[in-house]
């Protein structure tokens, strides 16, 4: 009997490992379910200081539960939202962030008076509860600025040209933090970085103590065109393509002077004048002869 026992004790461990073996097969062949998909974030490119910033997480979980959404900036963790738990939200301290918690929820966040020092990574991660308990993560950047206000001072050498003539000018955009980008078009033109040079100053802020700086941008080319006698020049600062202002100005082409016109014709008439007097004088005489 004992031969018998260890032979049935044998084919049951074979058949067990068998039974494994082809169970991992399978589950390795049958693609993995993922729950939690269609994952994506909205947060605002630039957002000024001193406004509110709302940020969206939208996703998927097709049959899953929802088990947890948690926000982020950077690695530490500032609103989490539980639809299992009383209240469903939660908000942790971190400097600066003020949670508008009556507008924020599963699907969102909403930041009020967002300071500088707010700019950075921010996180979502969603959750999926039972069976799955997948979980995902998705990021974008915020930058916190201060706007320019007003619009650049944009100054020439003159206000008439001709063809041929060499433009030159500067345009000085508003102070904000960061600098604005200054950009020229000629006759809605964009005009590259290769016509001129770009220099930084800074000021400061009486209002708020907050550093701004100006940024400006110099113009230098030669004239070659003109549309009915017009040339039209403008400037523009913006900040992440958010913010955004600018000044212009319409260029004459410089015509003929009327003194000029007038001069010349002055000096012909008056050599056609003596030639036809020096001619009358001699017929006069050769018909007296």
């Amino acid at each position: 009997m004992l031969p018998s026992r260890r032979l049935n004790k044998t084919a049951r461990t074979y058949f067990a490992i068998v039974a494994a073996a082809a169970a991992a097969v399978v589950a390795f062949r049958i693609p993995k379910c993922d729950s939690l998909s269609n994952m994506s974030i909205t947060v605002p490119v630039a957002v000024a200081s001193g406004e509110s910033a709302k940020m969206t997480c939208t996703y998927d979980l097709e049959s899953d539960p929802l088990y947890t959404v948690k926000w982020y900036k950077g690695r530490q963790e500032f609103f989490r939202y539980v639809p299992k738990e009383l209240p469903h939200t939660r908000v942790f301290p971190w400097p600066g962030i003020n949670v508008d918690v009556s507008q924020s929820g599963p699907n969102q966040v909403v930041l009020r008076d967002v300071k500088r020092h707010l700019s950075g990574k921010y996180r979502c991660e969603v959750s999926a509860d039972a069976p799955s308990f997948h979980t995902k993560i998705v990021s974008s950047w915020m930058h916190v600025v201060y706007p320019p206000v007003g619009q650049p001072v944009l100054s020439l050498e003159k206000r008439h040209y001709t063809i041929g003539d060499t433009l030159k000018g500067n345009c000085t955009s508003p102070p904000s933090s960061p600098p604005s980008n200054v950009t020229w078009y000629l006759n809605d033109k964009w005009m590259n970085s290769s016509y001129g040079q770009s220099s930084s100053s800074s000021g400061l802020a009486a209002s708020d103590d907050a550093w701004r700086s100006t940024n400006t941008v110099g113009l230098e080319l030669e004239v070659n065109s003109f549309k009915v006698g017009k040339m039209r020049i403008r400037c523009v600062a913006e900040l992440y393509g958010v913010f955004k202002t600018s000044a212009e100005t319409v260029l004459d082409e410089e015509k003929p002077r009327l003194a000029s016109i007038l001069g010349t014709f002055s000096s012909t008439g008056a050599s056609h004048t003596s030639s036809y007097s020096l001619l009358i004088v001699i017929l006069v005489s050769v018909w007296m002869r």
